[in-house]
């Protein structure tokens, strides 16, 4: 006796399941309906059950493909086989027209031809695409390729590979004409619901195609020209990635080579300590502002190894090349012949190194600062000095003398230029910082502004005698200090007035120099007491209008406070010493826009001020979510009720590195302030919906948010980074020693995305050798994109990844 069962898919059919199910167990020939609910979240599954079918119920969709393997799965002795969409309602009773001629012998597999459905349908592209497909892979052109109603004997049917989802019945089409079988097409009045011309038709319809070309794919193509196209789709992507990683690092030449100016004779560093983007723009440095027209200029990354700013570490680190650590004593500088501790400063320091300093001015503290930087071994206090003396030229510092508020102790920052271009042994060749007293003013009559006449009269001394003079009046320093302890009302008029003095004096500073000066004006601390991207200003000779670009950060517009003693070198044709950690400035000519360098400051001041409450909170929610999903397991054998919010809080944790990398594609988000919170959860949990659409498999919402996070995070490395520099999960341009390519946490976000999209992908692969060879070339992609010298730059990254892999 020939058995025969009726599969019905269903999702979310209790609109119709019902009437379905009852139509075909009134069918005669018809012994078992089993009907397979594919994740409903309606009363499909009871009323299926009511109505006599035998019901099997699958945790999470599946498709129509699963959930027609499920079904033969359940009964797996069928003789043959009705396929059955839930849909069709009372119109299931003809159905009987479809097994004739499979239990007459005349047929194999019958496929039921409906009345067109008019405009209730689509236009029929996706139906035009499978009959198409079939045709070319098969011979045989069907009229209802995408007919889910068919009878087919059960031997045939279950020696397919079932395609998934909407794939399913061209897959079977094909597979049946090609393994011999009759396949037969059979008019049937029936009718189903029709999805029309509405969004919901459309993406329905969109959906269905795809799952189409999924099916046609394997069966177009050989394995051999399927592993090909992979092969070839890596070469291409990993050529474009190396190639617009190349073209992302802007060009740019040498500064001497950047116009056809004269040469350099001498340099002088002019130190505007507080200088910040908004004093430029609001008017308050007009002479910083002509210079920036004239010359080339960035955003400087002035991090020492102090926690807060400090003029005489940023000092420190400038004539060391690198960061350096100094205390209070380190500003402690004198005329050689000044008397200090019961003697002459040149005497209290060779009691300190053990020999005659032979400089004008010399650093007490100098020593001290050694010690303490001792176990630093990227840079050495004195190494700018020390390499233009060895080099055979001089040094200078014009500085002033802190007197005029005996109320007010600001020692440790009394002198601090003179630490940029003295010796290892705390020397300066040339200059002053004794001289002149404090002139007051309106505001402040104990005095904060320096004797400009004075401090250019000795400037013009130390030039004569000198091939590098740095020059810091410390107004600014001294206006804030002074500021400190004086009524809130003046606080910043103070500073402002002293902003003003500091530029005047530059202006008469560039004024008086010899044309063949290059002149290198540097804010060497922010104006505040948090870190913040400083400006500075290179003009002379062979400098062209532009941006500065540094090889150190290789970011157009950001250098770093250890690139100037490179600089300074490199213009005087100096050989850079190998412990200087910076590297020597270059220029972009252009246009410039002060606007860009400034928000880039602004957006890393509001990535490190929010960065660290939301991190901890990240690891907080994860750990309270781990726990959670272990007691769901240990206490209830699983996730139970709470299943459903276990697995979209999972998939929130996974979809957060996204989120924090779209945050920062938002224009001018850091203006939101708190609310960019807000927009971060928001995109977070856009993509946790976006993401949950896809169901081809229970992990597949997953893998889509793993998929797009390399791709993201593969393009933001080949076009600059730009999403890297002051997002959450990225690096600060503030504090980070990397300023382009993979930091650390992204190169583990990236690590850890692809390891476990590879698993999932070879686990639901349906060809597992072929999902292997993709695996391998998405490793050998990742490796590229993280350790590449144009791209991530990551090549401890390399050491990690390869064995993992």
């Amino acid at each position: 006796m020939t058995r025969v069962v009726a599969i019905v898919p269903a999702k979310d059919r209790a609109d119709s399941i019902a009437d379905t199910v009852t139509a075909l167990a009134a069918i005669l020939d018809v012994d078992a309906v089993v009907v397979v609910d594919d994740g409903s979240s309606d009363a499909t599954s009871n009323l299926a059950s009511f109505a006599g079918a035998r019901v099997v119920r699958l945790p999470a969709n599946r498709g129509k493909g699963g959930a027609v393997r499920a079904g033969v799965d359940a009964e797996p002795d069928a003789d043959v086989y009705l396929l059955v969409d839930a849909d069709l309602g009372t119109t299931a009773g003809l159905v009987p027209a479809l097994l004739a001629p499979v239990l007459a012998g005349d047929a194999d597999m019958t496929i039921a031809v409906l009345p067109s459905a008019g405009g209730k349908g689509g236009f029929g592209s996706v139906k035009t695409l499978a009959g198409a497909g079939i045709e070319r892979a098969s011979g045989f052109r069907p009229r209802a390729p995408l007919s889910g109603q068919r009878a087919v004997r059960g031997e045939l049917l279950r020696s397919f590979d079932f395609a998934e989802r909407f794939g399913l019945e061209t897959g079977l089409t094909i597979d049946a004409v090609r393994a011999g079988a009759r396949v037969v097409e059979v008019d049937v009045a029936m009718d189903h619901r029709h999805t029309g011309r509405k969004l919901a038709g459309f993406r329905h319809r969109a959906g269905q195609g795809v799952d189409v070309v999924r099916a046609l794919w394997p069966r177009l193509t050989t394995t051999s020209a399927r592993v090909g196209l992979l092969v070839a789709a890596f070469v291409v992507a990993t050529a474009v990635a190396l190639w617009s990683g190349g073209r992302a690092e802007p060009d740019s030449v040498p500064l001497r080579a950047s116009s056809t100016g004269g040469t350099v004779d001498r340099v002088v560093v002019f130190g505007f300590p507080g200088l910040s983007w908004d004093d430029i723009d609001g008017g308050l440095a007009p002479h910083v502002s002509d210079l920036v027209d004239r010359g080339a200029v960035a955003a400087m990354n002035v991090r020492t190894r102090s926690r807060h700013p400090s003029t005489v570490e940023a000092y420190a680190s400038l004539g060391a090349g690198g960061r350096m650590e100094t205390g209070r004593e380190a500003g402690h500088a004198y005329g050689a012949r000044t008397t200090v501790e019961g003697g002459t400063a040149a005497e209290a320091l060779a009691r300190r190194v053990g020999r005659e300093p032979d400089g004008d001015v010399v650093v007490v503290g100098a020593p001290a600062t050694a010690i303490r930087n001792r176990q630093e071994p990227d840079a050495v206090p004195g190494g700018l000095g020390s390499a233009l003396r060895d080099a055979g030229l001089r040094t200078g510092v014009v500085g002033n003398a802190d007197i005029g508020n005996p109320a007010v102790d600001i020692g440790a920052v009394r002198r601090p230029a003179a630490i940029a271009v003295m010796d290892r042994n705390g020397s300066v060749d040339a200059g002053e910082v004794d001289r002149g007293l404090l002139a007051g003013s309106a505001l402040a009559p104990f005095g904060y502004r320096a004797d400009h006449e004075q401090v250019l009269a000795a400037l013009r001394d130390a030039v004569a005698e000198a091939d590098v003079v740095v020059v810091d009046a410390g107004d600014v320093d001294r206006a804030i200090l002074f500021a400190s302890v004086a009524a809130p009302a003046v606080a910043s008029d103070v500073r402002a007035d002293a902003v003003r003095s500091t530029d005047a004096l530059l202006g008469r500073v560039v004024a008086d120099l010899p044309a063949d000066t290059l002149v290198v004006v540097a804010a060497v601390t922010p104006p505040g007491t948090e870190w913040r991207l400083a400006p500075v200003v290179v003009t002379g000779p062979g400098v062209a209008s532009g941006y500065l670009h540094s090889p150190s950060t290789r970011r157009l517009g950001v250098v770093t406070l250890a690139d100037l003693a490179p600089t300074v070198l490199d213009a005087l044709g100096v050989a850079v010493p190998d412990q200087m950690t910076g590297h020597p400035l270059r220029a972009h000519a252009g246009t410039v826009d002060l606007g860009r360098l400034s928000e880039m400051d602004r957006d890393a001041a509001f990535r490190e001020g929010i960065y660290r409450p939301v991190t901890i909170t990240y690891v907080v929610v994860q750990v309270l979510l781990y726990l959670a999903a272990l007691f769901a397991f240990w206490r209830f054998g699983g996730a139970g009720v709470a299943g459903r919010a276990l697995r979209h809080a999972v998939l929130a944790v996974s979809a957060y590195p996204l989120a924090t990398y779209l945050l920062r594609a938002v224009p001018d988000v850091a203006e939101a302030g708190a609310f960019s919170i807000a927009l971060l959860l928001a995109l977070d949990a856009l993509t946790v919906v976006v993401a949950t659409r896809a169901t081809r498999h229970p992990l597949s919402p997953l893998t889509w948010i793993l998929g797009v996070t390399i791709a993201v995070i593969a393009a933001d490395v080949a076009t600059g980074a730009r999403l890297q520099a002051s997002s959450m999960l990225g690096y600060s341009l503030h504090t980070a020693g990397r300023y382009t390519g993979l930091g650390n946490t992204a190169f583990a976000v990236l690590a850890t995305a692809t390891l476990l999209l590879a698993a999932a992908h070879v686990h639901y692969a349906p060809r597992r050798r072929e999902a292997l060879v993709a695996v391998a070339l998405l490793f050998a992609f990742v490796v590229v994109v993280d350790g590449a010298p144009a791209l991530g730059a990551d090549v401890g990254g390399i050491l990690t990844l390869v064995p993992a892999f």
